[in-house]
């Protein structure tokens, strides 16, 4: 009987183990391809939830994949982060053993990427314009002339999904921190502008936008992905 049970321990460590480096495989083939098809400028890290890992492998088709990057190009947009969630993954385990995966599909993507203000306003030099979080709004700052004079003021602005792009409208004008209804016509225009997030990866379209302190807040997806090399 002690016989029996160390040999079954023995097993379920060999099991345990097997688990683990298929695990590692696969997280390496998933990462590698989200890097080539999203011509990411960093390999992002890649974890297969779901225990154990066997059966979901021997099966070929994953759940749920978790993917994360930190300060990483995509489309000509620096993201200072992108989390993705990877839905219905094909990926056999020959594949993966071999080490000849040629694509992955996934049967839904969905991203939540973060772009940071200082990256916005480097597409807003020649305007001189600063951002920063307000709430649920974005405040925009800037210079503007009043009767012959260069003021500062801000906007209280929305943000929204318009296509590819986010658009920033100002809702409210403030001058020295307080409402100011009489600069709306010498600020007309002068701190709205269209943020270009660029061609995000994977065939992903924006679904909304936010803000938030870390900068604008974006979530996209995309159904039907192939990922390849």
């Amino acid at each position: 009987m002690r016989r029996l049970f160390v040999s079954l321990l023995v097993l379920l460590v060999l099991l345990a183990g097997a688990d683990r480096i298929a695990v590692f495989a696969a997280d390496r083939a998933v990462a590698g391809q989200l890097q080539a098809s999203g011509r990411l400028s960093t390999r992002p890290d890649v974890s297969i939830r779901g225990v154990p890992f066997l059966t979901q492998a021997l099966a070929g088709r994953y759940d749920a994949i978790e993917v994360n990057a930190r300060d990483v190009t995509a489309g000509g947009t620096r993201f200072s982060d992108f989390q993705a969630q990877l839905r219905g993954v094909r990926l056999p385990l020959s594949a993966v053993r071999s080490g000849s995966v040629s694509q992955v599909p996934v049967e839904r993507l969905e991203a939540r990427v973060v772009v940071a203000y200082a990256e916005l306003q480097k597409q807003l030099r020649d305007r001189r314009l600063t951002l920063s979080p307000a709430g649920g709004l974005l405040r925009v700052t800037g210079t503007i002339d009043v009767l012959g004079r260069t003021v500062s003021a801000s906007a209280l602005s929305s943000v929204a999904v318009r296509g590819a792009d986010v658009v920033v409208t100002g809702q409210r004008l403030e001058l020295n921190g307080l409402p100011n209804a009489a600069l709306t016509a010498a600020a007309k225009g002068r701190f709205d502008f269209v943020v270009r997030i660029g061609t995000l990866p994977y065939g992903l379209r924006l679904t909304s936008v936010a803000v938030r302190p870390e900068g604008l807040v974006a979530t996209a997806a995309a159904t039907g992905v192939v990922l390849h090399r």
